[in-house]
């Protein structure tokens, strides 16, 4: 009876503690609360990487002086930071839904790019488009708080990656929280009542030359003229309103400046699709139950022998390699900068213990964002 009583006193002592600790959580949130509308008038972001790492190491030391189990602290604090960083974005996503969130993108109006910012209305209802005249000033316009997202191609069936984009992916704070795929459907487009035979010139931006070589082999005597966008060289033919000229482009970037539709599906590969990542200033809370994409931006000095430690890493963590691109570091010819797509299981992520792998194999490591594909009709 005296063992029963002493143990009943014990486990009411712990179900106080437990009372403090709950009440202690909640003024922690209460807080948090008022962090993340801070955060908002000041246009800061979410994560403050610093600032955990800092958090995580004084609670850890605080632990080990209390004799308590350093894993144990870790663990449950790297909780409490995730559960922050999800009330955060909870709190920002419900005030962005009074106002529409600004898409910076190569434009003008009617290019892929603008189509690809209109297939994320069916994720983003409310949506402000802003028209840009290069990739640089895409990605600028959202680090310097101009807008809110980028979007930007990175790679084609029928082209291959885009080289820019991937170099500007490498010199960016921005986090990748998106993807969509675009089917691509070039288009020859003139002023109305124009022949094919007539035509003499034909502009575009590059990737579309690239994507249409077969076609423009069959006439050697036309002169090529490069654009900044596809869209851009839609707009010059509608201006311009000469019969011996015409665009490579879209249809509906066509219909925008009622161009005539000469000749359809034009591409060297009939099933072309550009597949466009979209880049934010804040990594985002997924909570949809899809499989997920991480892309890491790594380096290192023996490729070979690393290329083949990290694929292994991955077949022992079950991790699905989709993609993997590597660029010249121009300063240092001898070195390369790889960027790999992972596609893990619904609402998995690389673990602390993966990661800490990867660093101990790569000279540097960066996660450039996990994300899931936005696209509803096109399933890759």
């Amino acid at each position: 009876m005296i063992y029963e009583n002493h143990l009943l006193y014990l486990r009411n002592k712990i179900n106080l503690i437990d009372q403090k600790l709950i009440k202690t959580f909640a003024k922690r949130q209460s807080i948090i609360k008022k962090i993340a509308i801070e955060k908002k008038h000041t246009s800061q972001p979410i994560r403050d990487v610093t600032r955990e790492k800092l958090l995580l190491k004084q609670v850890t030391d605080l632990g080990e002086k209390l004799n308590l189990n350093i894993d144990f602290v870790k663990n449950i604090f790297k909780l409490i930071i995730e559960y922050s960083v999800s009330t955060q974005t909870k709190i920002l996503e419900k005030k962005n839904n009074f106002s529409p969130s600004i898409f910076s993108f190569l434009g003008p109006k009617g290019s892929y790019s603008h189509i690809a910012v209109m297939n994320c209305k069916k994720k983003y209802k409310k949506i402000k488009e802003k028209t840009c005249s290069s990739f640089t000033e895409v990605v600028e316009s959202v680090e310097n708080k101009k807008s809110n997202f980028a979007i930007l191609p990175i790679e084609n069936t029928s082209s291959g990656s885009i080289n820019e984009v991937y170099d500007l992916l490498k010199n960016t704070n921005l986090f990748i929280v998106g993807e969509t795929y675009i089917p691509i459907n070039h288009c020859l487009l003139a002023i109305p009542n124009t022949n094919l035979e007539n035509i003499k010139k034909i502009y575009s931006h590059t990737q579309p030359f690239q994507q249409c070589s077969k076609f423009i082999k069959k006439f050697p005597d036309w002169k090529i003229r490069h654009t900044l966008s596809s869209a851009d060289a839609i707009q010059h033919v509608a201006k311009i309103r000469k019969k011996n000229i015409a665009a490579l482009g879209s249809e509906i970037g066509g219909k925008y400046h009622k161009l005539q539709v000469l000749l359809k599906n034009i591409s060297n590969q009939k099933n072309n699709i550009t597949r466009f990542l979209i880049l934010g200033n804040n990594p985002i809370n997924i909570l949809e139950e899809k499989p997920i994409k991480t892309t890491l931006l790594f380096t290192f000095e023996k490729k070979t022998k690393s290329l083949l430690e990290i694929l292994s890493i991955l077949e022992e963590h079950n991790l699905i390699m989709t993609k993997l691109e590597s660029r010249p570091i121009y300063d240092h010819p001898w070195e390369e900068t790889f960027y790999m797509d992972i596609l893990m299981k619904k609402k998995s992520s690389l673990t602390a213990n993966i990661l800490t792998k990867l660093h101990n194999i790569t000279k540097s490591l960066k996660i450039l964002g996990y994300y899931q594909n936005i696209s509803s009709n096109i399933n890759i």
